[in-house]
């Protein structure tokens, strides 16, 4: 037997980027993984044996989806909205709801997915709320894991290469000076398991050590794509304005004023230390663009 057979996981947000890929990696490595999803009747998972229960935050949960789960990991989390009290519903509200449900179901851990953006200067709505949930768990028994930007098949990382894609002049905010660490959604789930192996809490950041400027990524990215782009350099101010002026229009866009304000407060967050605690080596950027098809 290894570590991992006979451990139950829940997993919120399972068929989004992380919730995914963790659901079909902790399968493959002996987990019972159940899946807490809207839709039950949709299976997008290759990995077969995935359970499904019914999660609609903040108001909805089978409560079968908890009992006798020994670790809750909560990756759902609404990105893109155009109402912002609707966020704070789903988002705050949701994530208090699911923690004091699994408290009352006995669950001995809860780990909170988090982000590099989480701090106490943040910016963003989204990096403001995770900071702010980050405050309401127990260190002793829970986990905050705040991952770097996710290079993966969706998500605000598919979204960038897919604005790289189409224009032929791509902006960058601040002269792209701002440093953005990576992870590569392998590295990050098999970061997960070992948390939860080893019972690490706390708060622990998996991310690449040093990474790489914002005007560095963009050229790369589209050297794997193999374009040539030209990048142009905007102010924060007028295009924040413009953003928020087109939003109010609910018009899709491919970066929102969200995406700007966290651009904004990036900063460099020292992860050596967490990688060691995990014995994980975190990819760099430029190894994890190399590994994504064309």
């Amino acid at each position: 037997m290894t570590a991992s057979t006979g451990r139950t996981v829940a997993v919120s947000g399972a068929n989004g980027l992380l919730g995914r890929a963790l659901c079909e990696h902790l399968a493959r490595e002996g987990f019972q993984v159940r899946a807490l999803v809207r839709d039950t009747a949709a299976y997008p998972w290759k990995q077969p044996g995935i359970e499904r229960f019914r999660l609609s935050l903040p108001g909805e949960l089978d409560p079968a989806a908890l009992k006798g789960a020994d670790v809750v990991i909560h990756a759902a989390y609404m990105t893109r909205f155009t109402n912002l009290a609707e966020a704070q519903r789903v988002n705050e509200e949701g994530t208090r709801q699911l923690l004091r449900a699994s408290r009352e179901a006995g669950v001995p851990r809860f780990i909170f997915i988090s982000s590099t953006s989480a701090h106490a200067e943040a910016e963003s709505y989204y990096g403001r709320s995770k900071y702010g949930l980050e405050r309401e768990l127990d260190p002793a028994r829970d986990l905050a894991l705040r991952p770097g930007l996710i290079i993966g098949d969706s998500g605000l990382f598919e979204r960038m290469r897919s604005t790289i894609r189409k224009l032929p002049v791509v902006p960058v905010f601040g002269g792209g000076r701002q440093v953005i660490q990576t992870v590569h959604i392998e590295d990050l789930v098999r970061g997960i398991q070992v948390a939860i192996e080893r019972g690490i809490t706390g708060t622990l950041t998996v991310a690449e050590p040093g990474g790489v400027t914002l005007r560095e990524l963009f050229l790369s990215m589209a050297a794997q794509l193999g374009r040539r782009r030209f990048i142009l350099p905007l102010p924060y101010g007028p295009v924040l304005l413009a953003l928020r002026l087109v939003e109010k229009l609910r018009l899709p866009l491919p970066v929102s004023s969200e995406n700007l304000l966290g651009m904004r407060a990036l900063r460099h967050v020292p992860s050596e230390a967490d990688l060691a605690r995990l014995g994980l080596r975190a990819r760099s950027a430029a190894e994890s663009l190399a590994n994504l098809p064309p």
